[in-house]
Parts: structure tokens; sequence; C-alpha cells
């Protein structure tokens, strides 16, 4: 078969996202799992480095909200953590996504391929730190609080962070292939985004006015959302349904921005 011929065939894949991911599932799952070794290739403390960081701002915010302001959040401690590794997963998602594409422009001068391919796979490698971590919290959350049913419903709002963080993914590396200074944009972004976020306050303890627009905020939905399985057993299947539609509308938004672009990527590279 010719190169238009698999050109063809591939761009015709591409118009199609649910046959073109199973069609190339397993180069996803190659490439995620290659870069997931990569990452601690060489590493005396290997997996033991992602999560270093989360263990120490956990440490720090930690120690300013329970010493100097004094926080009087029920379950502190998980709350705060729940908070820590999951918007570390959002942070880590879209800065590997935006650092993918430039890393892979070899590649995709040489072979046609879906670019989702390569955001897909970096996405996954994310996945399997946030998966690990949410394990160990789970442990956690079984010693200190016991079991609860609710807590078999966490994978849900897991699913909607990677969702919700998939597309904001694919949004960034389109702008950051036109945009080199989205680097650097996403870098005071995404503190700001951590400090509109609820994962060092509780946002019911804002007032009316601001708590709302807090809302507005995909990742406060989703945050609320694992707290209320993980610690305090509380079910709204309204709030469920809206921050699942919040977080596929979030996905489906960034994915068509960025495979209307993608054919232009390695150009720009």
């Amino acid at each position: 078969m010719s190169a238009g011929a698999n050109r063809a065939e591939a761009a015709d894949a591409s118009r199609r996202p649910g046959e073109s991911f199973a069609r190339y599932f397993n180069i996803v799952r190659e490439l995620a799992i290659a870069d997931f070794r990569l990452k601690y290739h060489d590493s005396a403390l290997g997996y033991i480095w992602s999560m270093l960081n989360p263990i120490l701002m956990f440490g720090i915010y930690y120690f300013v909200f329970t010493t100097i302001f004094k926080s009087t959040i029920e379950g502190y401690p998980l709350f705060l953590l729940s908070g820590i590794i999951s918007y570390t997963f959002f942070q880590d998602c879209t800065f590997s996504a935006m650092n993918s594409l430039a890393s892979k422009a070899g590649i995709m001068k040489k072979i046609y391929f879906p670019r989702a391919i390569i955001i897909f796979a970096s996405s996954l490698t994310c996945v399997f730190s946030y998966l690990i971590n949410m394990l160990l919290l789970f442990v956690l959350v079984l010693i200190t609080r016991g079991f609860s049913p609710l807590v078999l419903l966490t994978p849900i709002p897991a699913f909607c962070l990677v969702l919700f963080s998939m597309g904001v993914a694919f949004f960034l590396a389109t702008l950051y292939s036109y945009f080199r200074d989205m680097g650097q944009i996403w870098n005071v972004l995404v503190l700001v985004l951590f400090w509109v976020s609820p994962v060092v306050f509780n946002v019911e303890a804002l007032p009316e006015p601001i708590s709302s627009i807090v809302y507005f905020n995909p990742l406060t939905r989703i945050f609320v959302l694992i707290r209320h399985y993980f610690i305090y057993n509380y079910f709204d299947l309204r709030f469920l349904l809206m921050t699942i539609v919040y977080s596929t509308a979030a996905f489906a938004f960034g994915y068509l921005v960025f495979r209307r672009h993608q054919d232009k990527l390695p150009e720009l590279f």
C-alpha cells in the first residue's frame, strides 16, 4: 500500500474518533507505558519521585492551614490530600500534552497517523500515576474512616477529571503548537486555577455569590464529588450528572479543536 493510501486511510479514521482510538489502542498503550518507564529510568526511587511533589505540597499546606489559619474542615488531612492528588494530575496532564507534540515531532514528520494518539498516550502516562496515588488514598480512607458504599462511586468523578484534563490538554496542545509563549502563560494560569479551585479550602464556606462563581469551574465540581464519596458519604444525583456533562463537553470541545488543526501540526515544529 502506498504512502498516499496510508495517509488517506489514517485521515479517514481520524474523522471517526471512536474507530480511530480502537484501531490505535495498542499504540497508545505502548507509548504510554514507554513514557512511564522512561520517566523513571535510572532513578533510584523510581515512582516514589512522583509522590514527593504532592506529599511536599500536602505537608506545607497542612501546616499552614492547621497551625496558622486553623482550618475547621472535617477530615482536613484527607480533604487536602485528595485535592492535591487530583490537582497534581490535572497539572501534569496539561503540561505533558503541550510537551508531547514537540518530543514526537520527528515521528509526526515521518509517519502519518492521528496526532491525537500522542495526546492520548501522554495523558494515559499521567493516569497511571494518578491511579496509584488514588489507590493509596483509598487505603488511607479505609484505615481512618472505614468503608462506605459511596466510595465505590469514586471512579466516576475520577474519570470526569481525566475527561476534563484531556479536553484542556488537547486545547492547550493546539495553542502551544502555534504560540510557544503558551507554555509560560499556562505556568501562570495553572497557579491561578489552583487558588480558585477548592484544593485547600471548602467552597461551601464561601459567601453565596463567590461560591456560585467557583462552581462554574468544572474542577470544583469534580473535587467536591470525590470528597463526597471518599470522606463525607454524601450523594447528589443532579450534581453528579451536571459534572459528567461539563467534563464531557470540555473533552469534546478540546478534541474537536485539536482534530481541526492536527494535520498542520508537523509543520509547526
